[in-house]
């Protein structure tokens, strides 16, 4: 996942019952595995104080495209589909290109 992304800033309470999908999706690109794949990523995490506060998602993809995702109502699966949406389009690019 982390091939074509180049930053990363997630912004959650911890204990909000609307961060779970942030805290999932933190830990999916924290593996071994995922920081691997482009070890030039950077990752900003972001603890908020106040628990009513909405949990964001910022990715910079590596074409430049930004996506602003605010997870809080959404399952991880949700989250997952939305990031992999235009990151299968540049995985696309990146094999015709080949």
């Amino acid at each position: 996942m982390l091939k074509y992304i180049n930053k990363v800033d997630i912004k959650f309470a911890p204990f909000s019952p609307s961060a779970k999908s942030s805290r999932l999706f933190l830990a999916r690109i924290m593996t071994d595995k995922a920081r691997l794949a482009n070890p030039n990523a950077i990752i900003n995490t972001t603890v908020l104080s106040d628990p009513n506060e909405d949990p964001v998602i910022n990715i910079i993809y590596r074409d430049g495209k930004k996506l602003y995702l605010r997870p809080g109502n959404k399952n991880i699966d949700e989250v997952l589909y939305i990031v992999n949406k235009y990151l299968r389009r540049l995985k696309e690019e990146d094999d015709f290109a080949v």
